[in-house]
Order: C-alpha cells, then structure tokens, then sequence
C-alpha cells in the first residue's frame, strides 16, 4: 500500500524569477478578459458620483529580455487591494503600484463596462436608462510617463441621403455606431466622457433614444430626414465637433452603419492629432 505525503509548507519555487537565454524581452504580458467588481467614477461631473460596476479588465507589463516571466497572480492581488474610484486620473497611480511590484519599465490597463445615463425622450421627456459601452484605458512607464483615457461607442441614426433623393417617397436608415477614443498626458485635465457623449450624439442624421412615444418618433424621424448622412459625412462631423475643442489633444474615430437594405456595413475612420 502507498502512502502520500502531504506539506502545509508554502512551496518555494519560483519558476518565473529564472533567468532566460533567449535575449528577447516582451512588450506585454499580463491578464486578460478579467471580470472584477469595481467602482468607477470619472463618467459624471459630480466627484460624488461614484457607481459599482462589473469591469472587463485587461492588465499587463513589459518583460526584460533576461527574464523567464512575471508573476501574473500579482496583477490581480494589484487589482484586488485597489480601493479607490477608478477612472482616467486614478489610473497611473494604479499602474505605477503594479509596475513598480513586477519590476517592469511599461505598464498598461483598461477596464470596460457600461454606463447608464438617464435619457428623457425628446418631446414627452419621459425619463429611461440608456446604456454607453466605455473603456478606460492608461499605459505609464519608469518615468511616471504615460497616457490616459477613454474610448466610448455611441449610437446614432443615420438616414441615406443617396436613398432620400432617388425616392419617390421614405428612405432607408440605419443604426450608426460612433467609436471614439482620446487619450491624454497621464495627470493632464480630462474632458469628462459626458462631454463627449453630448457632441456626439448629434454627428448622425439624430441621436437614438431609449424610449420614444409617438410624438418622440414623429420627431426623430423627421429630424433624420431633414439631415441625411453618409458614414463618411458622420465621421467628418464627429471628427469637427472635437476639433474645436481646445482641450482635445488628438482622437480616434471609427464610425459602423449597420446597413438596413444591404448585408454589409459602411464603415470609415481617421486618427488626429493637434
């Protein structure tokens, strides 16, 4: 008969600390696809404004070329003893904790959830919640530089200007999709997200709404009709409305209608930078 022997102690080795031969060091390693509760603030203007949501994180770190690995398990304790809100300012801080414990030079995070902003209808202004996908995001390195900030997906309406003018009467119009990410100095003043939700909403043929009777679908859709838009007239109108704003350094767009008479998308995007 066999017998197994057990050990309370805590196994000692530590596989990742060994040297490696190859020379070859890593620009990310780190964990993916991690769902954490977290509380987030940064969406709303009110420093008060704090909610608990479910992020979707994704956490790494650089790895120099004479090392084996890191320890991965490390990013989520990070993770776990972080007690703060997170958002777009408090994020450094928090890559400067996890890339100072794995002794790496580049640290990066980002967190996606979804905020809910309450939406009125535009006639009866009947109150509903209206869901944005958001991601913060932020990278920082042995120097404390780094960037920080957010990428939100933005519904619109947009109505076919080419359909508009061959018909005899309707038009044909689609959901559109307005992805825009900014990205700031880390410890730079950010524009809140809301901000950026507000411009945007109108780069379409018209905003989406949660809840619309029928005086608030009277409107919207006379409103598409009246400012008909190809995805290349939205993203040009998106990329104006932050052009202006000063306080913008740069931006990313991609803009997605989700075609309604054909089995494809029309997509566009452009990158700018002041």
């Amino acid at each position: 008969m066999s017998h197994l022997t057990t050990s309370k102690e805590t196994p000692s080795a530590d596989p990742q600390a060994e040297s490696d031969p190859s020379g070859i060091g890593i620009d990310q390693v780190g964990i993916d696809q991690v769902r954490y509760p977290v509380l987030i603030s940064g969406w709303e203007n009110s420093p008060d404004r704090q909610e608990v949501k479910e992020g979707l994180f994704s956490m790494n770190v650089s790895l120099a070329a004479d090392k084996r690995g890191i320890h991965m398990s490390r990013l989520l304790e990070n993770l776990n003893h972080w007690e703060k809100p997170l958002s777009p300012c408090s994020m450094p801080t928090l890559l400067s904790e996890i890339r100072e414990q794995q002794n790496a030079l580049t640290a990066s995070i980002t967190c996606s959830f979804t905020w809910f902003i309450q939406r009125p209808s535009p006639q009866t202004e009947l109150p509903a919640w209206q869901g944005i996908e958001t991601t913060w995001h932020a990278t920082i390195d042995d120097c404390g530089v780094g960037t920080t900030g957010y990428t939100l997906r933005i519904p619109v309406t947009t109505l076919c200007p080419c359909s508009r003018d061959i018909s005899d009467y309707g038009a044909h119009s689609q959901r559109g999709w307005v992805k825009v990410t900014i990205n700031w100095q880390a410890h730079d003043t950010i524009v809140a997200p809301q901000e950026i939700f507000e411009k945007l909403q109108h780069a379409g043929s018209a905003p989406i709404y949660p809840l619309l009777k029928r005086a608030d679908e009277r409107h919207v859709t006379m409103l598409a009709y009246e400012q008909p838009a190809f995805v290349e007239d939205t993203i040009r109108k998106a990329a104006l409305m932050l052009r202006k704003d000063a306080r913008i350094p740069g931006f990313t767009l991609h803009i997605c209608n989700e075609e309604s008479i054909h089995t494809h998308d029309a997509i566009a995007s452009l990158s700018y930078t002041r």
